[in-house]
């Protein structure tokens, strides 16, 4: 094959890809379900057959692969990924929460009559990171999504406090 072909082949092949991807709805990847990592872009052919940008396979042959494949749009992966490092609240010493309180500047320290809550501001991964929370004289610690806001931080630590007391 001569270098005029495969230029031939790869711009056609782009056309293709290029095309596609103003078909679809929004934005699709193979994601491994059991790490909730992605594998791959997805694209849609031209007839219509959705493949991995990685292998040109689709769900169906890379199912047989991996069956734990599945595909799905990139928030939804986001989230799959996401929640899988998500923490609960766990209880911590104080000298934890001086030391992450004064490891890094803290992200989002707030104070209110119900309690205190600051966030690392190096992510764990993604836009999730370490958040802890000084209610009532008792030190917590969770990992979540960084945009939680102070009001639901407490509240949710004080269930999971409740929930402690119920078992």
């Amino acid at each position: 094959m001569n270098t005029q072909n495969v230029n031939t082949a790869a711009s056609e092949a782009s056309k293709t890809w290029v095309k596609s991807r103003k078909k679809q709805a929004g934005e699709l990847v193979f994601v491994r379900v059991d790490t909730g990592k992605v594998f791959s872009q997805a694209i849609t052919l031209k007839d219509g057959s959705i493949v991995s940008l990685f292998s040109f396979e689709t769900l169906d042959e890379l199912q047989m692969q991996y069956g734990d494949m599945a595909l799905m749009t990139e928030s939804e992966a986001d989230a799959l990924f996401c929640t899988r490092i998500f923490r609960p609240w766990e209880e911590i010493t104080e000298d934890r929460w001086l030391d992450q309180l004064t490891v890094l500047p803290p992200l989002d320290w707030c104070s209110s009559s119900a309690g205190e809550t600051f966030k690392c501001s190096e992510m764990h991964s993604g836009r999730v990171t370490h958040i802890f929370a000084h209610i009532r004289g008792r030190y917590f610690e969770c990992r979540d999504y960084a945009s939680k806001k102070h009001a639901d931080l407490i509240l949710s630590a004080v269930l999971a406090m409740a929930a402690e007391h119920t078992h």
